[in-house]
């Protein structure tokens, strides 16, 4: 509990630093205990109970000797805390450190409408705590002796206080049923599983209470409620306004989001995650499945699954509910409901049926009254026009059909404009009332300028979803100016950026970049300036008769389920090439002059034999390897880090790589992310001659156990990021700069 102030004020206390607070504080929850009596069971199980659910939690490791009072980084954590909870145990009023700590807490709730306090009583009664019976008095009774009657009536006042406040009672109620039952309150409290919301909510909750009505959680059976609609029509957000409501009804809880962008093994992993609190190891859909049978059939669970596309994606996620614990619900939504019905059930006369256990909701546009407050937010800030402009918005919005995601585009688009801009912005929008929304969203894409139009069509066909930091090298290499770019887009709302950094586009917007793309040239593909259908690139790569003449390709996309030998005479045909992500593709031939463009280079499953040569992009910027079971001396390594102006190197699930014997050549790198390689057994120590690494990041490497001394180098280091692995102390040789974000 508290600390001894004869230790360093630097020094790593018990502290579940890896899992991010609620928003304004340090942790979310400070516990207070006496050591002897509840260490090594009741604290020790609910410590761990809310750092498995994803609460950050703030247990001091040792006791103060006697006679000390709690120091500064005791008054400190319980300032930075959300909620203090006080375990109230036979032994706690003997104690003047958990004495002081509570009262510091009472100080701090009455200055702070943010502070909570939540009691716990173990083995004592609330009477016991108010004083009117039992051991508290005659402790107190002793301190008052030894620390005066003025401070210990301030210890008395608080004690009175917190009994007073609803908390939880374990004497009478098994201990696992009980932390189990906090645990889920708190995270109502710290909201730490809803889903964010956008800021303008507009006639979203009676669809809300419709869905609930359909999930009936008062039956036992297994229900899935499909969510079906056009896009940018709303059916996310109405899944994510659901699960916030009815998430703590269950045993676990996941929310997968756009799942027709990952494969299914990542869903797969995402889904356990959440589940079991820990990063499954299975490396097919099949393992996955064996997994998700076993260890959800007795849970009652809640997931929603987004974006759906395939009936693959549901049978290998949840097999169709068979898995899954009584009473659990699966929510879906999807832009095609008859895709799914036809999968699931068959069709007949055209007209898709879904099974008993299946219910249909379709998300429609929003009605005319709704709409035109959710345009008037975004375009004046109010929640209706004013009086001038309250017709003409009335007229721009019914061009929109409702449609949500064209409300916000559109809104945010006129914000501030001319009232001649407006009515151009109603011609146009009139004269298509019967084409997609697309369109309408077209409006805030012409408004851009040139390099605001490259970074939204990279994004568009390449980089949804990839953290914004990497592609921000690139863009800035090819000078298109990223940060005004990106508050550009974000502020025409054709872009979002989420809590990790990602990039985070809507599929309708995503739609709309990729047929600008085609409009380029629609018969052919090789004159186009970005390729992400497979077929489509191989055309181009291998029949270069009809296309190296004007090949005007800069980013490729090519991903294969086998392994496909792709040679450098056929990518000699792209001169342009910028931006390349393959997966599953294996290079040959000799690569000389070849990538002298090519500033980003993503390869997934990357196979362990390599026979090209001279492949090294001399002016590579961003280098990312993932899902490859390649080793320390794979002869790729010497060949494809040559490039002197390397600064973001990401290697993720390379299982059997061991060390990195190849970073002493990336004197420019600034970025290390190696994520889920469960080999690796060292950094090499030529890691301290990256002059210029200033953000490293270390997750999931379960055989890690040190960094090397040379790390003290890294004199630009500013970040340090380390999950899911095991190290001895860092702190005491890491530069003064750098700040430890996870341990």
């Amino acid at each position: 509990m508290p600390s001894d102030r004869s230790r360093p004020q630097m020094r790593i206390a018990k502290i579940s630093a890896h899992v991010a607070p609620t928003s304004g504080y340090k942790y979310d929850v400070f516990l207070s205990f006496r050591g002897p009596d509840t260490r090594r069971t009741v604290a020790d199980v609910l410590y761990e109970s809310l750092v498995d659910a994803g609460i950050s939690v703030y247990r001091d490791t040792e006791e103060l000797t006697v006679g000390e009072s709690i120091g500064p980084e005791l008054v400190h954590a319980i300032n930075d805390s959300r909620i203090h909870m006080p375990i109230f145990s036979e032994g706690y009023a003997s104690s003047s450190w958990c004495l002081q700590e509570l009262a510091h807490m009472v100080k701090c709730r009455s200055e702070s409408a943010g502070h909570e306090i939540v009691p716990l009583f173990y083995g004592v009664s609330p009477s016991d705590v108010r004083l009117r019976t039992g051991s508290y008095s005659e402790a107190l009774l002793k301190h008052e002796r030894r620390y005066g009657e003025e401070t210990v009536r301030e210890w008395k006042e608080a004690l009175r206080e917190v009994a007073d406040l609803k908390g939880w009672d374990a004497r009478n109620t098994a201990l696992g049923k009980l932390i189990k039952a906090l645990v889920q309150e708190l995270l109502i409290k710290l909201k730490k599983r809803q889903k964010v919301l956008p800021d303008h909510l507009v006639g979203i909750y009676d669809r809300v209470r419709d869905v609930m009505q359909m999930l009936d959680f008062g039956s036992l059976d297994i229900r899935f409620v499909v969510v079906h609609g056009m896009g940018g029509i709303g059916k996310t957000t109405l899944a994510k306004a659901v699960f916030n409501e009815i998430f703590p009804l269950f045993d676990c809880c996941s929310f997968l989001s756009d799942i027709q962008d990952n494969d299914i093994v990542t869903l797969q992993k995402r889904l356990l995650s959440d589940i079991l609190k820990r990063y499954p190891d299975f490396h097919d859909a099949d393992g996955g499945v064996n997994i998700l049978r076993e260890r959800l059939r007795n849970k009652n669970v809640l997931i929603v699954l987004d974006n759906v596309d395939k009936i693959e994606q549901l049978r290998e996620l949840t097999g169709n509910g068979d898995w899954l614990g009584p009473g659990s619900r699966i929510i879906v939504t999807t832009r095609n409901l008859g895709l799914l019905a036809r999968e699931v059930m068959g069709q007949q006369d055209d007209v898709p049926f879904l099974p008993k256990n299946y219910y249909a909701y379709e998300m429609t546009g929003m009605n005319p009254w709704h709409a035109l407050q959710l345009f008037s937010k975004h375009a004046f800030g109010e929640t209706l026009p004013p009086d001038d402009l309250e017709t003409i918005s009335s007229e721009i919005v019914a061009t929109t059909r409702g449609n949500p995601l064209a409300l916000e585009g559109l809104g945010s688009f006129l914000r501030g404009e001319s009232l001649k801009i407006w009515a151009e912005t109603l011609e146009r929008a009139t004269k298509v009332p019967d084409r997609r929304v697309q369109e309408n969203l077209r409006i805030s894409y012409e408004a851009l300028s040139f390099e605001e139009k490259q970074i939204f069509l990279d994004i568009a066909c390449f980089f949804n979803g990839i953290e914004s930091t990497a592609a921000a090298y690139v863009w800035k290499d090819w000078g298109l100016f990223p940060e005004s770019g990106l508050a550009a887009l974000m502020n025409r709302s054709l872009l979002k950026i989420d809590h990790h950094g990602r990039l985070q586009m809507h599929d309708q917007i995503r739609d709309l970049g990729r047929e600008i793309v085609r409009e380029e040239n629609y018969l052919n593909a090789g004159s186009r300036s970005r390729l992400w259908d497979s077929n489509e690139c191989l055309r181009v790569l291998r029949e270069p008769i009809d296309y190296q003449r004007k090949s005007t390709v800069e980013s490729l996309r090519l991903q294969f389920p086998e392994v496909q030998t792709l040679s450098s005479q056929e990518f000699a045909a792209l001169p342009k090439l910028r931006s390349l992500h393959v997966e599953r593709v294996k290079f040959t031939g000799d690569y000389k002059n070849v990538f002298r463009e090519l500033r980003w280079l993503s390869w997934d499953h990357c196979p362990a034999d390599f026979d090209a040569t001279n492949f090294f992009p001399s002016d590579l910027v961003v280098l990312k390897i993932s899902c490859s079971e390649l080793r320390d001396d794979w002869p790729g390594w010497h060949q494809i880090t040559k490039s002197s102006k390397l600064k973001v190197l990401e290697l993720e699930e390379c299982s059997r790589l061991t060390r990195l014997p190849f970073l002493s050549a990336l004197s420019s790198l600034e970025r290390l992310i190696v994520r889920n390689c469960q080999s690796l057994v060292e950094l090499d120590e030529s890691i301290g001659k990256l002059v210029q690494l200033n953000y490293l990041e270390i997750d999931g490497c379960k055989s890690l156990r040190e960094l090397p001394e040379e790390v003290a180098c890294l004199k630009a280091l500013k970040e340090l990021i380390i999950r899911g692995t095991v190290l001895g102390p860092v702190g005491s040789y890491l530069p003064p700069r750098s700040v430890i974000c996870s341990l």
